[in-house]
């Protein structure tokens, strides 16, 4: 089951939009702002982003069909990202209420929301590769395929 060029190309951008801003955040919060916890879990989210992003291109250049056994290691850093996210949202969550933190750049709160980004790629990356290594894995498409059965 192919995808549209429509489709595809929206998650093309999609993702080089999520790497440039996640890369940009890295920059933008250690130099002007020197909140380095934020700054890490942006870089996370933008090269996540990065990853999902080499993920839709090879598969707009038809390269996964040689290479699909790597769709298996990027699901699984995929869920790994994803624990990453979950548990640095629930951390800087449970640390911004304790503390009574306002909401500013330097504050738990918007670390909070770059955790949620970076469970966001997490798990668009695992879901991207899960479906393009469906896609491309011989054995998934004997099955999916309809048995000749005689009545």
């Amino acid at each position: 089951m192919a995808i549209s060029r429509l489709r595809l190309g929206f998650r093309i951008g999609f993702a080089a939009v999520g790497t440039l801003v996640g890369l940009s955040a890295v920059i933008c919060w250690i130099q002007v702002f020197k909140s380095y916890d934020t700054a890490a879990f942006g870089g996370v989210s933008g090269l996540t982003a990065a990853v999902a992003l080499v993920v839709h291109i090879l598969y707009a250049r038809d390269q996964w069909q040689t290479w699909y056994g790597w769709l298996r290691g990027l699901m699984l850093s995929g869920c790994f990202v994803q624990l990453a996210g979950v548990c640095g949202f629930v951390t800087y969550l449970v640390l911004g209420i304790t503390n009574h933190h306002v909401l500013k750049p330097d504050s738990y709160y918007l670390t909070c929301v770059w955790c949620f980004l970076t469970w966001k790629w997490g798990f668009l990356l695992f879901l991207y590769s899960r479906m393009y290594r469906r896609e491309f894995d011989p054995t998934y498409q004997r099955m999916a395929e309809p048995a000749d059965v005689k009545v």
